[in-house]
């Protein structure tokens, strides 16, 4: 990728040239890191990343210099949903059809599986997404897993997990489950964990992009919305507030 002439860079107050790759930028902020990355890119600077730059992603800050690796963190929501939903349908056809899973054992331990990503979903954005990052390596490999999403919540096509990504690291979880269960229920909890992972990209989807009516969304929205805007240490939960409750990180009083 070109660099930028002078005149026409769009740099913040912290240095980041917005024009060019944030990638290799941010390693460079150090201890500063965490306070750029919560402060949001102003949509008034995105409109003028638009303008001088339409490009394939207008709009958009950029992460990579090369085009093949930018196009991996563009995805639509309704590529997850046409990737999982028949994952999902699969594993419980074959616990049922194939392994014979009773169907009470086959609901309820998808209903475990479910349950159990709540908690994952939830562990996985306080301890890790939000862990502070040491050192140049930590700091990109946050911006990459969810810093950009605090620096950019507006992008709709960076609110999904990559499919591939999403696919090797359920085949380590799909593993850890036949290790502990036989095989048929091992599956039922691997849907149901897929199916909570479904549910929360959706929701995060919807809390930043969808026309929300139905009131459930409604309050997820604003819930997540505070998580941005007000308090990035506090309201975890991004599909529901559960273990923000038994863990007395967020209140759903907004």
């Amino acid at each position: 990728m070109e660099r930028t002439p002078r005149e026409n860079r769009c740099v913040d107050a912290y240095g980041i040239d917005l024009h060019q790759p944030l990638l290799p930028q941010v390693a460079a902020l150090g201890d500063r890191y965490v306070a750029w990355v919560h402060e949001p890119v102003r949509k008034t600077t995105l409109r003028q990343l638009r303008d001088r730059d339409p490009g394939r992603w207008p709009g958009t800050v950029r992460i990579f210099a090369a085009d093949r690796l930018e196009a991996l963190t563009h995805i639509s929501w309704r590529l997850v949903l046409a990737v999982w939903v028949p994952v999902v349908v699969a594993l419980l056809v074959v616990a049922r059809a194939v392994l014979g899973l009773g169907w009470l054992a086959l609901a309820g331990t998808w209903c475990g599986g479910l349950l159990l990503w709540t908690l994952v979903e939830y562990l996985l954005h306080r301890f890790f997404f939000h862990a502070v990052p040491r050192g140049p390596l930590a700091i990109k490999v946050h911006f990459l897993a969810h810093g950009v999403h605090h620096y950019d919540p507006f992008d709709g096509t960076r609110l999904v997990f990559p499919p591939p990504a999403g696919l090797a690291i359920a085949a380590v979880l799909y593993l850890l489950c036949e290790l502990l269960l036989p095989t048929g229920p091992a599956l039922a909890l691997m849907a149901g964990l897929l199916t909570g992972y479904l549910l929360y990209d959706l929701s995060h989807y919807v809390s930043h992009h969808g026309k929300i009516r139905d009131p459930w969304f409604r309050f997820l929205h604003r819930y997540h919305a505070a998580h941005h805007h007000r308090d990035p240490d506090a309201r975890f939960g991004v599909s529901n507030p559960l273990w923000d409750l038994v863990f007395r990180t967020g209140s759903p009083r907004i």
